[in-house]
């Protein structure tokens, strides 16, 4: 297959290099304008305002970091370092605009999702108050499982640096599509049945959500409420919250730790991390226990999708 390629002077131990973005990189690229084109129609169609400004400004460190990754490539000998810039600047871009996908899904009319998911989880036994009063008995920990929660994206972070700077880059590309089209996946099914999670519907105790920083509290809940029957007047970076129940896309972070650092030394870690993850996402995350189930589908399909789509890197042409 014909290489995108760009022609520099620069000059290795041996010969001149000729630089490349490769395939994968550039369907990554190629997926992160498609969901910009999509966000573009979508808020014209519907006459939804979108502060474009404060979305622009969110750009600027993904095309910074882009930029950095070219030059890196093409200027200097340091090849691990401009994967790491490149595909650090083309998942931010992709959640961002995949960010601004969601919610131009906001007002909807009908109905939501969500019965339709407490029932499955009461026929599994499970509740979700039930759930996080029993995690809240142990505050200390339930603190704990909040900054486990919050630790996803960090960890997506983490784990570029780790595959692009080992030099895994087969590994780093099919890590990036399987996030990718994950995250696409989640936000398909997500549109065609929404649903906001239990937190919407469940008033936890102030006093219990308090003690243990329960982030899907009451508060949380009734601002997913008003997105549902109002949306947002104008779209704007500053007001963006998860409101994805089905599936969980938390979950998909967690796999795509596991599955795509068997290999290198933080494995384990990231085992241990992303078990503690489990009791993180369905207490604070608001999640049903089937979102969960739902999200360890769509990582095996984004997965296996990656698998398919992905080539192996080959080194520069020389």
């Amino acid at each position: 297959m014909t290489e995108l390629s760009v022609q520099t002077n620069v000059t290795s131990p041996t010969q001149g290099a000729r630089i490349v973005l490769d395939r994968n990189e550039r369907v990554l690229i190629g997926l992160l304008a498609g969901a910009a084109m999509l966000c573009v129609a979508l808020a014209a169609l519907k006459g939804q305002a979108v502060a474009w400004g404060a979305f622009g400004l969110t750009l600027v460190p993904s095309l910074g970091l882009f930029a950095a990754g070219l030059y890196i490539r093409m200027k200097k000998n340091q090849p691990n370092l401009a994967h790491l810039a490149i595909a650090n600047s083309l998942y931010l871009g992709f959640t961002g605009a995949t960010t601004l996908l969601i919610y131009l899904r906001f007002p909807m009319t009908g109905a939501l999702f969500d019965q339709q998911l407490e029932r499955v989880d009461a026929a599994l036994g499970y509740s979700w108050p039930d759930f996080v009063q029993s995690v809240a008995t142990y505050p200390e920990i339930a603190r704990v499982l909040a900054l486990v929660y919050h630790s996803s994206l960090p960890q997506l972070f983490v784990l570029i640096a780790v595959l692009a700077l080992t030099g895994r880059i087969g590994q780093l590309h099919r890590a990036l599509l399987a996030g990718s089209l994950g995250l696409l996946l989640t936000t398909l099914i997500w549109w065609l049945a929404p649903s906001i999670g239990p937190s919407a519907f469940h008033n936890i105790p102030a006093e219990t959500a308090e003690a243990m920083n329960l982030v899907t509290n009451m508060q949380y809940g009734a601002y997913l409420r008003q997105l549902v029957d109002h949306g947002l007047p104008v779209i704007s970076p500053t007001d963006i919250v998860g409101t994805i129940a089905f599936p969980s896309y938390h979950t998909v972070m967690a796999l795509l730790m596991i599955w795509y650092l068997r290999g290198t030394v933080l494995f384990l870690p990231a085992l241990a991390l992303n078990l503690a993850m489990v009791p993180a996402i369905l207490s604070h995350g608001g999640h049903y226990l089937t979102d969960m189930a739902g999200g360890i589908a769509t990582f095996a399909i984004a997965a296996w999708l990656a698998g398919k789509l992905a080539s192996d890197p080959r080194p520069a042409a020389r």
